[in-house]
């Protein structure tokens, strides 16, 4: 018996249809999940990004108003900063021994009397502290990570502007308070 009508598909198209339609939906699906690992990846940066943004600025504003820089050493580096502030602000008292160290992977701000540890950050990797002899220029670099890839270094140069009149460079001579 044959078919004489010319309507409907063949065995082959219909096999045909089948694979275009399966590579379609592959490759969209491939897209779909490459585009949600690169969202999640920009959203843990940025995340990673504020977070050492904020801790940096938080240092950087303490350290502006130090008088006394006890570590590192002034042509050394390390990855410990102590200072002694010399205004009072909301949080610290004048005169106040603070120290920013990295424990583990927290970075934490220590101050001395009475003894107060703060974590300023989570996520961290590296910290590390330099400065200048001669200019009294001290560099800062922090780099957060997370365990999922994302990776994030910033790094700052700060002054501090209430040194001892020896050091004149950008120096406010302990007559700047911020505010």
């Amino acid at each position: 018996m044959q078919i004489k009508s010319g309507r409907g598909f063949t065995l082959i198209e219909m096999i045909m249809v089948i694979v275009i339609l399966a590579t379609i939906t592959g490759l969209s699906i491939y897209f779909l999940v490459d585009s949600v690992r690169l969202y999640s990846l920009t959203v843990n940066q940025k995340a990673l990004s504020e977070e050492a943004r904020i801790a940096l600025e938080r240092i950087c504003r303490d350290l502006r108003d130090a008088q006394i820089i006890s570590s590192p050493a002034a042509g050394s580096s390390g990855q410990t900063l102590s200072f002694t502030r010399t205004y009072a602000t909301a949080g610290d008292g004048a005169n106040e021994h603070i120290t920013y160290r990295q424990n583990g992977s927290i970075l934490e701000k220590v101050k001395t009397s009475p003894v107060i540890v703060s974590p300023l950050a989570e996520n961290v990797a590296t910290f590390s502290v330099s400065r200048e002899a001669a200019s009294e220029e001290i560099k800062i670099v922090l780099t957060l990570a997370r365990s999922n890839g994302g990776r994030v270094t910033l790094q700052t140069k700060v002054y501090p502007r209430n040194l001892p009149a020896a050091n004149v460079y950008k120096n406010f001579l302990a007559n700047w308070q911020e505010k």
